[in-house]
């Protein structure tokens, strides 16, 4: 158990979840599984849009409304609709990443208080916490709906601190994620912050740059020694 527990927020998608079977769903209704990679951009691009407009963002009506765009144009091998549902179905259905729950029981033994925070619902990072038996590593789920602009707004930030009782002058409160522009927005907003580097990646020199950065889930308990 460390001396210094800290408070420590996931990223969820990508960052926990392994969105591979998104592509498969691509694939499955006759499109092209590379299709998921910019579907999934689409939506944070029109989510930080709307955020950037001081307008409501809600993850998956934006992620509904742009498969059927993605879609619309292509020959399926389903109806359009069954295929959007398809489609959405799979990303709401996603498991972890493999290295993820023994990060997480590693972090728990340490004591840290964990929680995810995510720009899409909370039920679904909860519900794949569940599926892997390590929701009860986890001290809450939290997501910006309802709260605060989408991730990376300070807000968003300053929202989960509040919910959470974290004073972010202590030092101890962290993000974990793989987006770049998580990183630098909990920067901004005060908070310590790891980079999962997935796959060797270079970190954009224009983004404040992460606390420290490792390259799995594996690599984390010692990161907080």
């Amino acid at each position: 158990m460390t001396s210094n527990p800290a408070t420590i927020f996931f990223d969820v998608n990508e960052t926990l979840s392994d969105l591979t079977p998104v592509g498969d769903a691509f694939d499955a209704v006759g499109a092209n599984r590379e299709i998921a990679s910019s579907w999934f951009a689409s939506i944070l691009r029109d989510g930080f849009a709307l955020t950037a407009t001081s307008s409501e963002a809600r993850f998956l009506a934006i992620a509904t409304a742009n498969a059927r765009d993605a879609l619309g144009s292509i020959t399926l091998r389903l109806p359009l609709d069954d295929a959007v549902d398809a489609v959405i179905s799979a990303f709401s259905n996603v498991s972890l990443h493999s290295d993820v729950a023994p990060g997480i029981r590693a972090l728990q033994q340490e004591d840290h208080r964990l929680f995810t925070l995510s720009n899409g619902p909370a039920n679904n990072a909860e519900r794949m916490l569940a599926d892997a038996g390590i929701a009860d590593a986890m001290a809450g789920f939290l997501s910006v709906e309802g709260h605060s602009p989408w991730k990376p707004a300070r807000a968003s930030y300053e929202s989960a601190l509040t919910r959470t009782g974290t004073q972010v002058s202590s030092a101890s409160a962290y993000l974990v994620a793989v987006h770049p522009w998580d990183i630098h927005g909990a920067i901004a907003a005060g908070l310590l912050a790891i980079w999962v580097n997935r796959g060797n990646k270079t970190y954009p020199e224009h983004f404040l740059k992460p606390t420290t950065s490792v390259t799995s889930f594996h690599e984390l308990a010692s990161a907080f020694q």
